[in-house]
């Protein structure tokens, strides 16, 4: 046994030394490859270097046109103008749903408001409630104050003519005095969201117009536009309006149009 021991000894240790390692390297797969406890996993989430990078979100300013009881008193249509235009007018009413513009006009905010936080925007609004006094001027100064990215103002329209009817944009045009840092921005959203309102067959969509006596816009220090949702004062566009399923599509064509334009001003 002495002899055999002479002879192997140093093999035998050796081959021992190996089992013991590759036993230890086992273990430490084994406990590597182990689920994190809770503890493990709040600290990994905690850690400054595990968390991701997050985007600043883009801020729409949704301001819902009118309000319960006009304001007749006035305001200048713009920055250092002579002119002036009233507060805030009391909007139309739905010739067959009697609706009042200001009513519809918040309840489609609050739809577009909903579809763009899924989107991954910021929604602020000028007013959630109807009973509010608020000018055409300070609601601009809320889109302003936001820093938001697009000013929409949601109203609908209205005509002696009870056969006009239609879904449109005004937005400014490059000859107001006001609004020359925003014009070609407010121009490209509104293209945008008629581009995405287009597809939708049970629309009649009217296009764009450049108004630039619109004291919302001209007070605006963002890309700003009015959305005119469609005539009130046609009997089948008013049916369409007030019927929730309808409202909730167009407000969907919209809001893709807003997401078209957050990828066009992300663009280098």
């Amino acid at each position: 046994m002495n002899r055999f021991f002479k002879k192997y000894g140093s093999i035998i240790f050796f081959l021992v030394i190996v089992i013991v390692l590759i036993i230890i390297v086992c273990f430490r797969v084994v406990v590597n490859n182990e689920p994190p406890t809770r503890v493990e996993k709040k600290e990994k989430a905690l850690s400054p270097l595990a968390a991701k990078p997050k985007s600043t979100p883009l801020v729409i300013c949704i301001d819902p046109g009118h309000q319960q009881k006009a304001d007749l008193s006035t305001e200048k249509i713009g920055p250092g103008s002579k002119l002036e235009k009233t507060k805030v007018t009391g909007g139309t009413t739905g010739i067959t749903s009697g609706i009042p513009e200001y009513k519809l006009t918040l309840e489609a905010s609050m739809i577009l408001g909903e579809i763009l936080e899924e989107k991954g925007f910021k929604v602020v609004y000028t007013r959630t409630r109807n009973n509010v006094n608020v000018s055409n001027k300070e609601r601009a100064e809320m889109a302003n104050r936001s820093k938001a990215a697009l000013f929409i103002r949601l109203h609908a329209d209205g005509s002696t003519n009870r056969n006009v009817r239609g879904f449109s944009i005004l937005t400014p045009s490059g000859k107001n005095p006001y609004t020359k840092t925003i014009y070609k921005d407010s121009l490209q959203a509104s293209q945008l969201i008629v581009d995405e309102v287009k597809k939708n067959r049970n629309v009649t969509v009217k296009g764009i117009s450049f108004r630039d006596d619109l004291s919302g816009t001209n007070w605006s220090q963002v890309p700003a536009i009015l959305i005119e949702m469609g005539f009130m004062t046609n009997p089948s566009e008013d049916k369409n309006l007030s019927n929730e399923a309808y409202l909730t599509h167009l407000m969907e064509d919209v809001a893709r149009g807003i997401a078209d334009f957050r990828e066009s001003v992300r663009r280098p």
